[in-house]
């Protein structure tokens, strides 16, 4: 959820996880563990269509983008996480984060919004309030990771340390494929 997921939820419906990728060849395999992971959650149609990747042509270069995506069946373990992770329509940071942050989740944060920079690691959180921020923050040090807010220009980015990456290594890339190492500087 604090990646490239998001749940929708239609009226009184139950929710359902939506996930979606540019279409490039260095994020297939990512996308893949992420369909193999929802799999059980996915009617047998879904499942046997695989991923709908779709075409998208830039308007001032020309250029042709594709995207991959799949989404689940409504189910109510996703409405539970669409009532932490939304409030009013609008995606937020569950203020019990830091419990409900593991190092899995966090492999999926990095492969996903995860960027190397020099020695550290950016990890993308545009999207996010302030207070948002804070509370990833607060959950990443409860991790026992040194982190920062660097500001860019499309919004704060929160910034491992170098001297962290040691920890972050061995605590995510148990959850990580390895076309994605190199996020975490291997």
């Amino acid at each position: 959820m604090l990646s490239d997921g998001c749940l929708q939820r239609r009226g009184n419906s139950n929710a359902r996880f939506l996930f979606a990728q540019s279409g490039k060849d260095n994020k297939r395999e990512y996308f893949n563990l992420v369909f193999s992971l929802c799999i059980p959650f996915m009617t047998p149609t879904a499942i046997a269509l695989g991923a709908v990747v779709k075409e998208f042509v830039h308007t001032t270069t020309g250029a042709i983008y594709s995207k991959v995506s799949i989404s689940t069946m409504g189910l109510p373990c996703f409405t539970a996480l669409h009532t932490l992770f939304y409030l009013n329509g609008t995606k937020v940071v569950p203020s019990n984060i830091a419990e409900l942050l593991t190092p899995c989740g966090l492999a999926h944060w990095i492969m996903g919004d995860g960027s190397k920079h020099n020695k550290g690691l950016h990890l993308s959180v545009y999207a996010f309030s302030t207070a948002d921020v804070k509370l990833l923050v607060a959950a990443l040090t409860a991790m026992g990771l040194t982190v920062t807010i660097h500001s860019h220009v499309s919004g704060p980015r929160i910034y491992v340390h170098e001297a962290s990456m040691p920890h972050l290594r061995s605590l995510v890339v148990p959850y990580m494929v390895p076309s994605m190492y190199y996020k975490v500087s291997l």
